[in-house]
């Protein structure tokens, strides 16, 4: 979709859309706080340039009316977590499955307000009130400030071609608890989530670098069993991922439905994606804490080893389920907190950002390699093995 095109649909359905800008004036940024205050979408090249991030054309149309979850896309969005367990937010009961899958309201239909923008439109601060309930019955009340920055610097781009540019964002979460009572694990703990959809594209690899060691200490580097309800027969095809010594690739061209999810201590705070013959990388950092637990999302009753022993990062690739039908085209990066146990008046603050990279190939390759840990010649054989063995 052409950014401008994003900016009439927007317009059209009378969604409140702020621009930021950066130092140059075709780089941009729109956000859509009446769209649970998200990030839409960032572009190069302004009105004429490519929306970068996937957009939920037909969810913005119709307006928030789906009671399961309004899919309008973008680049990031701010869900909580835990999805699934006894502490779990997005279900209606059990068993926890598609039939009973609910995401709350504060995360699919709640409108933010613009609160400040800054005179020269390089940020913007979006806040709302969140109430929501887990499954054991615990209500948690929040104050919720979000901190959209325009990043006129990319530490990614040292070293590189001239010709080599970057436009991305930062976001900070700013989470407070306004009940007056403490969240604590007996009665569940919550946690922030972001999520950005970008499109599928045939060449497109999504690189998950991951820390290296021993499998007894740290546990396995990706997580496949956190999410296998997603995955089509409940596995992931061995031909659309590749497990290297300190990094995963998967394949992104909308053929196969799968979800994974990387621990705290096996997570670098990066992930991205790469995709050579259009000359686009994706890399998308935040905070992570290994020493910290996290809330596990598994779509099952959780044993008491289980609760907090969740992810610092996931993603998912859409693709056809059982039925042939898509949630989107995209896949989805994901990024997550610790869990956060808060007193009343307590606030925690989740970062994370977004940096799309173009430029000569040459270029792309090295910050692929220094920063995701992968090439050119790697990602082709993946893709030539999908093709050979098929979906």
């Amino acid at each position: 979709m052409r950014f401008a095109d994003l900016l009439a649909l927007l317009g059209d359905t009378k969604n409140e859309f702020l621009l930021l800008e950066g130092t140059r004036g075709d780089r941009k940024v729109v956000c859509a706080p009446g769209l649970v205050g998200r990030v839409m979408s960032s572009t190069f090249d302004a009105r004429n340039g490519q929306a970068l991030g996937w957009i939920g054309t037909k969810a913005i149309q119709d307006g928030a009316v789906d009671p399961t979850f309004n899919n309008f896309g973008g680049e990031e969005r701010l869900w909580f977590g835990p999805e699934g367990g006894q502490f779990g937010l997005h279900f209606a009961g059990w068993p926890q499955n598609m039939t009973n899958y609910r995401v709350p309201p504060c995360a699919s239909s709640l409108a933010y307000q613009v609160t400040a923008i800054s005179q020269d439109r390089s940020f913007l601060v979006m806040e709302a009130d969140v109430s929501m309930t887990n499954l054991a019955h615990t209500t948690f009340k929040l104050h919720v400030k979000r901190i959209i920055h325009v990043l006129t610097t990319c530490p990614y781009l040292l070293d590189c071609e001239n010709r080599t540019e970057a436009i991305g964002f930062q976001s900070e979460t700013l989470v407070t608890n306004i009940s007056d009572k403490m969240i604590e694990p007996e009665s569940g703990l919550i946690c922030c989530w972001t999520l950005g959809q970008f499109p599928n594209a045939n060449g497109r690899v999504v690189a998950v670098p991951f820390q290296t060691g021993n499998v007894t200490q740290l546990g396995e580097p990706v997580r496949f069993d956190y999410c296998k309800d997603l995955c089509v027969g409940g596995l992931f095809p061995s031909e659309r991922w590749r497990l290297g010594r300190n990094h995963a690739l998967f394949l992104s061209d909308g053929k196969c439905r799968t979800k994974i999810a990387v621990s705290p201590l096996r997570a670098t705070g990066r992930l991205g994606s790469v995709d050579f013959d259009a000359g686009e990388l994706l890399i998308n950092d935040f905070d992570v804490f290994p020493e910290l637990p996290y809330a596990a999302s598994y779509w099952k009753h959780l044993s008491s080893e289980e609760i907090l022993d969740g992810e610092a990062l996931s993603c998912y690739i859409d693709g056809p389920d059982e039925n042939g039908g898509r949630a989107g085209d995209c896949y989805e990066l994901e990024t997550l907190s610790p869990a956060l146990s808060l007193r009343p008046g307590d606030t925690f603050l989740h970062r994370n950002r977004v940096t799309h990279i173009r430029g000569p190939r040459k270029s792309i390759e090295a910050i692929a390699l220094r920063f995701l840990h992968t090439n050119i010649a790697e990602v082709t054989q993946a893709a030539g093995a999908a093709v050979r063995e098929g979906p």
